[in-house]
């Protein structure tokens, strides 16, 4: 794991000198700002920052400045390096053992304290900061944040360690013992899969899957295609009932993980998109906005699936991907 303190160039003013006006004064300034009342970071750089890695750093510096508290949750998500959905600023804490916070009054701005047993052995100390392990730190996200969440940091949890199989996720998460919820983290991990390309591929995945539409019979995941004009090979997000492909747009994919010019990502895949539709395939593209769930269930991208199912030719050979 990264020290973010280093990364971020965190600065824990209870261990600058009183004599130090320097940094007083840069504070005063606006150079450097406050992400919590004893953390401090240089302001033009933090504001360069994505959302997603100011969230990242808020979470560092809550774990620096608390003297016995644990950082759990999505922040804890974050400092592993497991990708979630939303970039909440709010960082999620717990007590070690059956310790009990506070009132809600007194907690910090910006911390939430979560109620439950912490055992020593799910915690780790890393760099400088107290954090729940992998396995509860996914168990906590499922347990407060919902299976959609959950599987999205599942998800991602195995694209970045690879041992982490579904039987050992299983087995993992039987060492948590007994705990609210975890019927619904055991569903999660089932429904997760080791190749998912981003957070939002995750959340179409999982809104599709629990739909039970009676017009989708299968999805895969990362599926794989070749061009026979030049023999390049490319990977689409979902493919569904083995035509239908599925292409799941974000900034953050553009960003998040890649040294290519985003505007050169996003040219090659529309040369991509148009290979494969000429291949025959139909190609359906959504966004966030269209996996936006109502608080009824309803969605725009189930509705895109039923009515690209009833529109689009099918392949005559779905099972060439040979284009």
């Amino acid at each position: 794991m990264e020290n973010w303190k280093d990364a971020f160039g965190l600065i824990e003013l209870r261990k600058v000198p009183n004599y130090d006006h320097d940094t007083i004064e840069r504070i005063n300034n606006g150079f450097l700002i406050k992400l919590t009342a004893e953390v401090a970071v240089e302001a033009h750089s933090y504001r360069l920052l994505p959302r997603w890695e100011q969230a990242r750093a808020r979470a560092a510096a809550v774990g620096l400045t608390v003297d016995t508290a644990v950082v759990s949750g999505p922040a804890a998500a974050r400092l592993w390096g497991i990708e979630v959905l939303g970039t909440k600023q709010a960082v999620d804490l717990h007590l070690p053992g059956r310790a009990k916070p506070g009132r809600k009054s007194d907690w910090p701005a910006g911390v939430v304290y979560r109620h439950g047993y912490l055992d020593p052995r799910q915690i780790r100390h890393l760099h400088g900061l107290r954090l729940t392990t992998r396995v509860r730190t996914l168990a906590d996200i499922s347990r407060y944040y919902g299976p959609c969440q959950a599987v999205v940091a599942i998800d991602s949890a195995r694209r970045r360690w690879p041992e982490l199989t579904t039987s050992r996720l299983f087995e993992e998460s039987s060492l948590l013992g007994r705990f609210h919820g975890a019927p619904a983290f055991r569903q999660a991990i089932a429904l997760s899969v080791p190749d998912s390309g981003s957070p939002l591929e995750s959340k179409a995945r999982f809104i599709l899957c629990s739909a039970r539409l009676a017009q989708v019979t299968s999805i895969s995941t990362q599926v794989e295609f070749r061009m026979a004009s030049s023999g390049r090979r490319y990977r689409v997000d979902l493919l569904v009932n083995g035509w239908l492909i599925v292409e799941v747009d974000g900034q953050a994919k553009y960003h998040y993980g890649f040294d290519e010019d985003p505007d050169e990502v996003i040219r090659g895949e529309r040369a991509r998109e148009k290979g494969i539709q000429n291949g025959g395939f139909p190609v359906l593209r959504v966004g966030a906005a269209q996996l936006r769930q109502a608080p009824d269930g309803s969605c725009e991208f189930l509705d895109l699936i039923v009515n690209a199912l009833a529109n689009f030719s099918r392949p005559q050979d779905p099972s060439n991907r040979v284009l």
